[in-house]
């Protein structure tokens, strides 16, 4: 059985042109692999913390060397000779060494890539595939068998708002959700399409093609509806019908412009009360046809997602992100509360390989849709894709299909699918 031989830690760069950390493994064998940590940065405030320098001569105090140092010195000689396969082990010393709740001593980002880390080097010692290995893993921890039969269905950015675009904009991600008749094939080509066909729309209408982070347009528009009707206009001038052939998703991110207890939107005069703002969800919801709201409402207002999720939720999944902030407890607060029907999984939201497992184990337990998402900051490591196979997620959530860090995750499930189909 293959054994750790070596475990090195750097800082490098993410698609932000910000610091994170690359970790790579030897294993005796001298097989290989390597990984790059994510990060966010609109971060709910139940999240795991992560270690940053905070030295502000270098990087705006946003480097990682304290982390790489860590991993380097700490970590990584406990680990050698150890088997990678065992993952929980390896999991469990990684956050009782830390002792902390949110992760504060070593860092969030810190454990997550050791974590990860660890994953694909179990995977070259188990001689499966990586997304057989986490469907193993999973499998183990259910008790339960689960046959990797599907791709997951793909949630698209088309614009960016918010945080990760255009500030003229609130919401922060509009998306567009191709029908599940389609093969993954089709419905990414339809997403690469419907892509292109916006960027003339825009173009055409002189709002700017400007891209942000994630890929999605930031165009110059001046209110979130006239950026759902420039996306249904692109859509219905190819003769795609809405509610057919695609479904529009919106990621609010509401806790962005919840302000001083109302919500403040340019498509309304005035901040709007919490039940005003409900109202003006569901009919957006209704117009639209939309198929997923993720983050609706801000991330305390369990009553306001029950009574939100009893209004569109026969028609419509509501996700929580930074509401739920892959933290079991919440998770399991919002279950008896229903106020959601979703979901999204983040690498680094939980802490560990094992959490994250342990997480969707639970969601999927109380019937919630499962969507692994990226996060603003990525790399090229193309691991949530064979992690959303092998725990047969419903949806991923990888940004537009453009930028080569989007692109890289898109690209494998291609792969994949030729391994499985």
């Amino acid at each position: 059985m293959a054994k750790i031989k070596k475990i090195n830690a750097n800082e490098v760069l993410d698609s932000r042109g910000l610091p994170t950390i690359e970790c790579s493994l030897i294993l005796d064998n001298n097989l290989s692999v390597i990984s790059q940590a994510s990060s966010g940065e609109s971060l709910g405030k139940y999240e795991g913390v992560e270690l940053r320098d905070q030295d502000q001569t270098r990087y705006f105090g946003l480097g990682v060397v304290k982390a790489v140092s860590y991993i380097n010195d700490l970590i990584a000689p406990k680990l050698i000779g150890v088997d990678p396969m065992r993952q929980g082990d390896i999991d469990h010393w990684l956050i009782s060494a830390d002792g902390t709740t949110n992760q504060e001593k070593l860092g969030v980002n810190t454990i997550s890539i050791v974590s990860q880390i660890v994953l694909k080097a179990g995977y070259l010692a188990s001689g499966l595939s990586l997304f057989a290995y986490i469907n193993k893993l999973y499998c183990q921890m259910s008790g339960t068998t689960m046959a990797i039969d599907k791709l997951p269905a793909i949630i698209v950015t088309l614009i960016n708002g918010g945080k990760h675009g255009t500030r003229n904009l609130e919401f922060q991600e509009f998306q567009i959700i191709p029908a599940t008749s389609m093969s993954f094939r089709q419905s990414l080509q339809f997403a690469v399409e419907s892509y292109h066909a916006l960027k003339q729309v825009l173009d055409y209408r002189n709002a700017g093609i400007a891209v942000s982070e994630e890929g999605g347009f930031a165009p110059s528009l001046l209110t979130n509806t006239d950026a759902l009707e420039v996306v249904k206009e692109s859509l219905m001038q190819r003769k795609i019908k809405l509610g057919v052939d695609v479904h529009l998703g919106l990621d609010l991110a509401a806790s962005q412009y919840y302000i001083n207890s109302r919500y403040s939107l340019k498509d309304k005069s005035q901040p709007l009360r919490a039940d005003e703002y409900i109202e003006f969800i569901a009919q957006i919801s209704k117009d639209y046809d939309l198929l997923i709201l993720e983050d609706p409402l801000e991330q305390q207002d369990f009553n306001g997602w029950t009574n939100l999720n009893e209004k569109v939720g026969n028609n419509i999944f509501l996700a929580g992100d930074d509401f739920i902030a892959g933290k079991i407890d919440r998770l399991e607060r919002a279950v008896k509360n229903k106020c959601c029907s979703a979901v999204v999984v983040k690498f680094n939201q939980s802490a560990t390989v094992t959490q994250i497992l342990e997480f969707i184990l639970t969601a999927k337990k109380n019937n919630l849709k499962t969507i692994i998402s990226h996060r603003l900051g990525e790399g090229y490591d193309t691991i949530l894709a064979d992690f959303a196979v092998g725990v047969q997620a419903d949806f991923v959530k990888f940004g537009a299909p453009v930028r080569g860090e989007r692109v890289a995750k898109y690209n494998r499930l291609l792969q994949i699918d030729t391994e499985i189909t």
